[in-house]
């Protein structure tokens, strides 16, 4: 078994299910944002200070920085099921958050940016997969006024985020998703929604991380999954370079 396998055997088992959600009153996204996308206002300070130092300056290095920062790597696996395959053919009509082809070894390129037209930072992967044309697929993380972390993508859909750390790693586990319009914000049974998603951020230390993620349906099961090693680099370029 290899070391991607054996992540994915071991994600963390903090997970908070989904509440099958009705509507609530609230406000549209882009009137409830606070300045920065301050990860360590969302998870809380406990958490943060346990965190190892090296993934605490990388998040306070991206909340603040105005300009575009680039992390170059593999996807050791990209995989998602045949239900999965479907919803990330049928996401392209907000964007294409998620992405729809399977592969090991993917050379992957990942840009964090602020958004243009919110506060908070789009997080965009380009997926350089053998014999297509390269993948790009992007959300933006931001924090609503009650320190919300929010991770939206296009038509106003998006999703909840609980942040904390374990196992010396920082966790991203959706609680609900969402669509947002005229003036409140409606939550989405799980059913219809991909599954819950459960992202970690781990430090390997010499400027590199892992980054993996999980979305698991409540009927469908394991929708996708990804794994990859990546560290910084200075300047945009072919990701299978």
């Amino acid at each position: 078994m290899g070391v991607a396998e054996q992540n994915r055997n071991h994600l963390p088992e903090r997970r908070q299910n989904l509440k099958v959600g009705a509507a609530r009153s609230g406000t549209p996204i882009v009137a409830t944002l606070l300045p920065d996308c301050d990860i360590a206002q969302a998870m809380g300070a406990r958490d943060w200070w346990r965190l190892p130092p090296a993934i605490r300056n990388r998040f306070e290095r991206l909340s603040v920085k105005q300009s575009e920062t680039l992390y170059r790597g593999v996807m050791s696996i990209v995989s998602c099921n045949l239900a999965g395959k479907l919803l990330a053919q049928l996401s392209r009509l907000i964007g294409t958050p998620l992405a729809p082809y399977r592969g090991r070894d993917i050379a992957t390129e990942v840009a964090v940016y602020p958004a243009p037209k919110k506060n908070g930072k789009v997080w965009e992967r380009r997926y350089a997969f053998p014999g297509r044309v390269p993948l790009s697929v992007k959300s933006t993380k931001i924090l609503d006024t009650n320190a919300q972390l929010l991770e939206v993508v296009g038509a106003n859909f998006g999703m909840e985020l609980r942040v904390f750390e374990e196992h010396r790693a920082l966790q991203f586990v959706s609680k609900r998703y969402f669509w947002e319009g005229f003036g409140h914000r409606f939550y989405l049974p799980d059913l219809l929604t991909p599954g819950q998603a459960h992202v970690s951020h781990t430090d390997l230390g010499d400027g590199a991380f892992r980054f993996q993620i999980s979305i698991m349906h409540p009927l469908l099961g394991e929708t996708f999954f990804q794994v990859g090693d990546f560290r910084e680099v200075t300047e945009r370029g072919d990701p299978a370079k």
